[in-house]
């Protein structure tokens, strides 16, 4: 009996979960640690730590205004979609939504909830594909 549980102690002791992304929770390539990870699937840089095999997964460190254009730029890249003129507009009403609650939630969105955050889960999910342009005008179809 005290065979079968030294080994499942072990087993959970040796498992390492990969490290997912810190906005959409997409499991992050490349595991290794202390690296900076862009997540393919909403274009968050990430930042993993490793300590004592387990991983830890923590914001870059960048002015808001800056970090926030380079994920939606780098989104749109990834995804092949183009900007509303309206750009600017939308980008000020996400910022002011940062300053006031602390993460870079969609300004057509009420909840502030983690799949609000810019690009919105129903954007990474596809919406653009579907109905041409994102709920809030940001992202359009090329």
């Amino acid at each position: 009996m005290k065979k079968s549980l030294s080994k499942k102690k072990l087993s959970k002791k040796t498992r390492i979960k990969k490290p997912r992304c810190r906005v959409c929770a997409e499991p992050l390539q490349s595991p290794a640690a202390n690296i900076e990870v862009t997540c393919t699937s909403c274009a968050t840089k990430n930042r993993i730590i490793c300590s004592r095999s387990k991983f830890t997964v923590k914001e870059i460190q960048a002015q808001p205004e800056q970090e926030f254009r380079e994920r939606i730029d780098e989104f749109a890249r990834l995804r092949n979609y183009t900007f509303n003129d309206a750009k600017e507009r939308i980008i000020r009403a996400i910022l002011k939504k940062r300053i006031k609650y602390g993460d870079y939630y969609c300004p057509c969105k009420a909840r502030t909830v983690l799949e609000n955050v810019c690009p919105c889960k129903e954007t990474r999910n596809g919406s653009v594909e579907l109905y041409g342009k994102c709920s809030c005008n940001l992202f359009w179809k090329r």
